[in-house]
């Protein structure tokens, strides 16, 4: 018995944690002040391309709604999108 609560509050320990790290790194641009779509809880913004079948769909409509400097996510993964030529000049 004591090991199952033991465990129990281990994976209840791990799994806080988890969706603690994940709240965390959706909130990477907001503290960088780049904007971009709102990503879902564990899947990021991978729904609007499957809802539009294609991601470069996705990226042009954001494009247009975000401007030339934007960020999104790939599941937990930040992806930053700089569709300025000046700015890629400087990278």
């Amino acid at each position: 018995m004591f090991a199952f609560v033991l465990l129990s509050t281990i994976f209840i320990c791990l799994l806080v944690t988890y969706l603690l790290h994940i709240k965390r790194c959706y909130s990477f641009f907001k503290k960088l002040g780049i904007n971009g779509p709102e990503p879902t809880f564990l899947f990021g913004n991978v729904a609007d391309f499957v809802r539009t079948k294609r991601i470069s769909l996705s990226i042009r409509n954001w494009t247009e709604q975000y401007g030339r400097i934007y960020g999104y996510f790939e599941g937990h993964t930040p992806v930053l999108v700089v569709s300025d030529p000046d700015i890629l000049d400087e990278i």
